[in-house]
C-alpha cells in the first residue's frame, strides 16, 4: 500500500477551504471531550439507581415466592461479574505502569483523536500535517482545566472528585497531545528535509516557535516521569511550570488557528491561580520535633469559618508553601508540598510531616530546633477526595492500613468511622486499624491526646518494625518509610498510648484473609496509606478476593500516583 499523502499546490481558494476544514475539526476535537463526560455521568445515574433497585428487591423477595428470588439471584451474578471487571479496570498493567482504566483510555481517546486528525484530508500532505497540530493544540484548553487545584473547578465539582485524581488525567491527556505534536512536527520535518528547505523554513517565525514547542513539550514530558520526580520534585515541578506557562505565548504566535485555544489555557490558569489565592492563609505557626526522629509536628492556628471545612472532612490535606522571607531562590518560593491534616481542634489543624531533602521541610526542620522560632508559612486548602463516613461505617468489615506517616491519613478517618458506628450502636470489632512504624518515637505524635482512649482499644494493632536499639536521633539520616524491616514479630517492652505493640513487620495476608474469611455477601472496605511497596502488597492479597465480584471498596492515599 503506497503513501496516499503527496505535496500537492491549492489555490487561494482550495487554502481558505482547508482553513475552514481545520477549524471545524479541532473544534469537533475541543467539545467532543464532553461525549466521555457524558456517557461516565450517565453510568453514575444508572448506578445509584440500581443500587436503590437492588435494596428494594431485596425487601420485596423476602415476601414472596421463590420466582423473584431465582431474578435476585441471577441479578447478583450479574452484579458480581461486574464489580471483577471493575476491580480489574482498576487494577495496574504492570507495576508502576498506571491502572489499567487509564490505558484503555487513553487508547480510545487517541484513536478517536487520530481519526480527527486523518479523515477527509484527502491526498493533501501540508493538510494531515496541520490537522495533527490543530486536533493537539484544541485539546490544551481540557488539558489545562483538568490541571486546575481549586475547589471551583468545574471538574471537581461535576465529578465529585478531587485534583490528586483528575492529575492523574491530565498525564494520560498531555501524552496524548505530546504525541499528536511529535506527528505534526516530524511531518514538517520531512517535507523541510525532502525539498532541501530547511534552513530556509527555520528562519520563519512559525517554525521557530514549532521547533522551540515541540523540544520544549520534549523537556515537559520527560521530566514528568517518575523517576524524575522522585529524584527531584524540584526538577519537575519548575519545569512544568515554567514550560507549562511558556509554551502558550509561542503557541500563540506559532499559528493564528492556536490563539483561541491558547487564551482560553491561559485563562484558566490565572483563574485557577487567583482562586487559590483566596484559599490560602499566611501567618505564624509552631513547629516542634519528634524527639529521635525526623518528623515535625505544625501547629496551624485558623479562623472558626475555616476550621468547618477541616471538621466536616476527615482526612484532608493542604498544601504548604513558605513565603519569600522564609526560603531563598525564586524558584524554592513556588514550591508547594501537600500534607495532610493529622488532627483538627477547635482553633488550629495539625500537620505531622516527615523531614526530607526539600527546601519546605529543612527550613521548618530548621525553626523546630529553636523553641521560640513561629515561622510563617502559607497554607492553602483542605484538598482532596471527601471521604463519606456514613457511607463508609455501613460495610460490614473495615480495614484501614498505614505504613509510617501515613497514619495522618487513616487515624482522623479511624476516629470519625468509631464516633459514627458508636452513634449507630454498632460493633466496633468491625473495625480494625493496622499501622506498622518504625519506631515507638515515632507514633508519640498522637499519645498526647489520646492516651486513655488507646489504652482501651483492642482493634488497633501497632507494629514497630525496628528494635529500640536500632533507634536513630532526631539528626541522624534514616532511610525512607520504603526501607521498613521484616524482623520476626515479637512483644516490645515499650508500650504505645497503653497499647503494646509487636516487633516486625504485619503479615498482611493474614490479615486480610481474617477480614475476608467472613460470608462471601459482606462488604469490606480497605484504605490504606503509606509505602508504596507495602501497598501493592496489601493490594495483592485484596486482589484474591476480589476476583470472585466481592463487594469491596478500595482507597489508596499516595500523592503523585
Amino acid at each position: 500500500m503506497t503513501w496516499p499523502w503527496l505535496f500537492v499546490s491549492l489555490d487561494s481558494s482550495q487554502k481558505q477551504h482547508r482553513r475552514e476544514v481545520l477549524a471545524q475539526f479541532a473544534f469537533i476535537s475541543q467539545v467532543s471531550i464532553s461525549i466521555p463526560i457524558g456517557i461516565y455521568q450517565l453510568y453514575r445515574i444508572a448506578a445509584w439507581i440500581l443500587s436503590k433497585r437492588k435494596n428494594r428487591d431485596v425487601a420485596y423477595t423476602a415476601l414472596e415466592g421463590s420466582l423473584d428470588t431465582k431474578v435476585v439471584v441471577r441479578s447478583s451474578g450479574i452484579t458480581r461479574r461486574w464489580r471483577s471487571v471493575q476491580w480489574w479496570l482498576n487494577g495496574e498493567i504492570a507495576s508502576g505502569w498506571g491502572l489499567r482504566k487509564r490505558w484503555i483510555a487513553a487508547i480510545l481517546w487517541f484513536s478517536w483523536l487520530l481519526f480527527l486528525s486523518t479523515f477527509k484530508t484527502g491526498n493533501d500532505y501540508f493538510h494531515l500535517t496541520k490537522r495533527f497540530g490543530s486536533v493537539a493544540s484544541a485539546q490544551l484548553p481540557f488539558h489545562y482545566l483538568l490541571s486546575l487545584r481549586t475547589r471551583f473547578s468545574p471538574l471537581i465539582i461535576l465529578f465529585g472528585t478531587s485534583h490528586e485524581e483528575l492529575i492523574k488525567w491530565h498525564r494520560v491527556s498531555g501524552n496524548i497531545i505530546m504525541i499528536l505534536l511529535v506527528i505534526h512536527g516530524s511531518l514538517y520535518l520531512n517535507y523541510f528535509i525532502q525539498s532541501s528547505s530547511l534552513i530556509e523554513h527555520l528562519q520563519r517565525l512559525s517554525t521557530a516557535t514549532g521547533l522551540i514547542a515541540v523540544t520544549f513539550g520534549a523537556i515537559l514530558t520527560g521530566t514528568s516521569l517518575d523517576k524524575i520526580r522522585q529524584l527531584s520534585y524540584r526538577v519537575f515541578f519548575l519545569c512544568h511550570l515554567a514550560i507549562g506557562l511558556g509554551l502558550l505565548p509561542i503557541l500563540f504566535f506559532h499559528a493564528r488557528p492556536l490563539q483561541w485555544y491558547t487564551t482560553e489555557a491561559l485563562a484558566l490558569f490565572i483563574l485557577d491561580r487567583v482562586l487559590r489565592r483566596f484559599d490560602s492563609v499566611t501567618g505564624p505557626v509552631t513547629v516542634s520535633q519528634i524527639s529521635h526522629t525526623d518528623i515535625l509536628k505544625i501547629e496551624v492556628p485558623l479562623k472558626p469559618s475555616k476550621i468547618k471545612r477541616f471538621q466536616n472532612k476527615p482526612a484532608k490535606h493542604v498544601y504548604v508553601s513558605l513565603p519569600s522571607t522564609q526560603t531563598s531562590g525564586f524558584g524554592n518560593r513556588l514550591l508547594s508540598n501537600p500534607f495532610t491534616v493529622a488532627n483538627v481542634s477547635s482553633n488550629h489543624i495539625t500537620l505531622v510531616l516527615r523531614a526530607r531533602e526539600g527546601p519546605t521541610t529543612q527550613s521548618l526542620r530548621a525553626h523546630a530546633r529553636h523553641f521560640h522560632s513561629k515561622p510563617v508559612i502559607n497554607v492553602e486548602g483542605p484538598y482532596g477526595r471527601p471521604v463519606d463516613i456514613r457511607d463508609l461505617s455501613r460495610f460490614d468489615h473495615i480495614l484501614l492500613v498505614a505504613g509510617g506517616i501515613g497514619a495522618t491519613f487513616t487515624w482522623p478517618i479511624y476516629w470519625a468511622l468509631q464516633e459514627q458506628m458508636e452513634a449507630e450502636g454498632r460493633d466496633l470489632e468491625k473495625l480494625k486499624f493496622i499501622w506498622a512504624v518504625r519506631s515507638t518515637a515515632e507514633a508519640s505524635w498522637i499519645t498526647d491526646s489520646e492516651e486513655e482512649v488507646f489504652a482501651e482499644e483492642s482493634n488497633i494493632q501497632i507494629y514497630v518494625t525496628r528494635h529500640q536499639n536500632m533507634e536513630q536521633s532526631f539528626d541522624q539520616e534514616e532511610p525512607s518509610d520504603e526501607g521498613i524491616e521484616m524482623d520476626e514479630r515479637q512483644s516490645s517492652p515499650r508500650s504505645i498510648a497503653g497499647i503494646t505493640p509487636l516487633i516486625g513487620r504485619p503479615y498482611l495476608k493474614d490479615i486480610v484473609d481474617q477480614t475476608f474469611s467472613s460470608h462471601t455477601h459482606e462488604r469490606v472496605a480497605v484504605l490504606f496509606c503509606g509505602p508504596q511497596g507495602m501497598g501493592w502488597e496489601l493490594k495483592t492479597h485484596v486482589d484474591r478476593w476480589a476476583v470472585g465480584g466481592r463487594d469491596i471498596f478500595w482507597h489508596e492515599e499516595r500523592f503523585g500516583m
